[in-house]
């Protein structure tokens, strides 16, 4: 598997757990005003997303761009998780099968 196969499949969840971040800093009263943009958990996030942007950009240099955009498939996957184990919203069977397509997408993609 070479690196740009797991910046792609890394970056995703990367993006996941900062959007999950972002999400957390919304819900804080204590942030008000300027502070709800201008806030640590914010700028973290943030960060977070500018660097997954850069290692893509990185990972596109070995890759084929429909290897790379299958594999940004993968984020439904890890937001479903996330939002899970951290939000507590539930897998629908929907969902679920969904996400179970995208995983058999992945597969084949690189393994075809």
């Amino acid at each position: 598997m070479n690196s740009g196969v797991l910046i792609y499949l890394i970056t995703p969840l990367l993006s996941a757990v900062s959007q999950l971040i972002l999400k957390k800093a919304a819900d804080n009263t204590r942030y008000t005003g300027v502070r709800t943009y201008l806030n640590a958990p914010v700028i973290l996030a943030y960060a977070l997303f500018f660097g997954c942007m850069l290692l893509n950009v990185v990972a596109l240099r070995t890759l084929e761009l429909t290897v790379a955009s299958v594999l940004e498939a993968s984020s439904y996957i890890y937001v479903m998780l996330l939002s899970w184990w951290f939000l507590k919203e539930k897998i629908t069977p929907r969902r679920l099968i969904g996400n179970l397509l995208i995983i058999v997408g992945i597969v084949l993609t690189l393994t075809l």
